[in-house]
């Protein structure tokens, strides 16, 4: 008689045995296809972070031992920067770059303006250093959708659209400044700038919400976050085109964090650096506060699925080994009429296999019904909240299970059955009787 035909008798004749079998190997199932699942769905996660986000790599003035002598003025010392500026022809060069999917420039206070016809937010000093009154700071950008506040999520866009590189004299201010003067997104503002000494007529073409009751005990206007908004660049090079034939700052946008090393090689290698007064430098800070709970809670998942694997045969050896010892005469007998071991241990490991090939199917719809709620649980603590979980069961789970099922059902087999198998049958018989 074969082991195949010996197994399927065993497993007729212990049908309570192949019950609890069938439990015990459905629950492990359960626990491994939820792990893999979590830990794949992390994987998806982290390359969705990756494509939402990219790398950053930063071109900015090298200011040491660039500034000019101090010159004097009615409001002190003031020095000026007398290296290179990051000019078209760089930010061209850079954008043919392989790798690079967009830059932007943001210069943070780089122009102060004064409301001609319309007012600020009041401060606690009342200054009046222009005819029109106090100025309040803006950022020059071209694109204010890319600037940090926005990426942030600090501010949103609550009415109208962002500035991009086409515009000019285009301006984006908040809802409360908005709110405060009855502005309305397509009305047009003056505004005085006391360092060009001219006034500037922009178009409000989006306003954002987000400043409220961040004013605190304001000592200046420009102090007020409500009070200070977004120009584009077009308008400071019109502006300043004397002093500013360029960029004071390029953000580059890399579509793979990962690769973002060999983009700024790249781009450190343009002759158009050459010899420049700029300095380069990786910022992969916002994917890193991203993707690093998305890294752990792989590993965490990944360690998880280990510990699961060792208990597993754990129990699976204690749960055999009890069982076996109960079949010393059928074993003894079979030695006796000269099966051989490695024959008797592949019919117990057919026997618990052919249980696992039923548990391990049946284990698919309980993984679907814990693995979504599993996989929002460990997000919302591992990960904070910072991405969300696609945990899905997917059927190509089912060759690396039953493949860890064979390796796992194979050491519990014979670590169980090697204490009665090695036995000779005259021993087993002997103590039997």
């Amino acid at each position: 008689m074969s082991f195949i035909t010996r197994t399927g008798l065993y497993c007729f004749r212990q049908r309570f045995k192949m019950v609890i079998l069938f439990l015990v190997l459905t629950l492990i199932a359960t626990f491994m296809l939820t792990g893999i699942a979590v830990r794949d769905a992390a994987k998806g996660a982290e390359a969705d972070v990756q494509t939402a986000i990219g790398g950053k790599i930063e071109l900015s003035l090298d200011t040491d031992g660039h500034m000019g002598s101090g010159q004097q003025n009615q409001w002190g010392t003031v020095y000026g920067y007398n290296g290179d500026l990051i000019t078209q022809e760089i930010v061209d060069a850079i954008e043919k770059v392989d790798g690079v999917v967009d830059y932007n420039s943001e210069d943070t206070e780089g122009y102060y303006g004064a409301g001609v016809d319309f007012k600020y937010l009041p401060a606690a000093f009342g200054l009046s250093y222009t005819q029109y009154g106090e100025a309040s700071s803006y950022t020059a950008t071209l694109s204010s959708e890319k600037c940090s506040k926005f990426q942030s999520g600090k501010y949103r866009l609550a009415d109208g659209r962002h500035i991009t590189p086409d515009d000019i004299h285009a301006c984006l201010i908040s809802k409360e400044l908005a709110d405060y003067n009855k502005l309305f997104v397509g009305d047009k503002i003056k505004m005085y700038s006391l360092d060009s000494d001219a006034i500037s007529e922009f178009e409000i073409v989006g306003i954002f919400d987000g400043t409220e009751g961040t004013s605190g005990n304001a000592l200046t206007v420009d102090e007020i976050p409500a009070n200070c908004g977004y120009i584009d660049y077009a308008t400071m090079l019109e502006l300043f085109k004397e002093e500013l034939n360029g960029y004071q700052q390029l953000t580059v946008y890399v579509e793979d964090p990962v690769s973002v090393q060999n983009v700024y090689d790249k781009i450190s290698a343009l002759p158009e650096l050459k010899d420049k007064t700029l300095k380069l430098s990786i910022d992969t800070e916002e994917y890193d506060v991203v993707s690093a709970p998305l890294v752990s809670l792989q590993q965490l998942v990944s360690t998880t699925i280990i510990i699961i694997s060792v208990v597993s045969v754990v129990i699976l050896t204690l749960l055999l080994t009890i069982w076996i010892r109960g079949r010393k005469k059928e074993i003894g007998i079979l030695l006796s009429i000269g099966k051989s071991k490695a024959n008797i241990i592949l019919q117990i490991f057919t026997e618990t296999f052919a249980v696992a090939v039923i548990s391990f199917a049946a284990s698919i719809p309980f993984s679907n019904l814990i693995a979504e709620k599993a996989g929002a649980f460990l997000a919302s603590r591992v990960t904070a909240g910072v991405a969300n979980l696609n945990v899905q069961i997917d059927a190509a789970y089912l060759l690396p299970l039953y493949l860890i099922g064979i390796l796992l059902i194979a050491a519990a087999v014979v670590v169980s059955s090697w204490t009665v198998v090695r036995s000779k049958p005259k021993d087993i018989l002997t103590k039997m009787s």
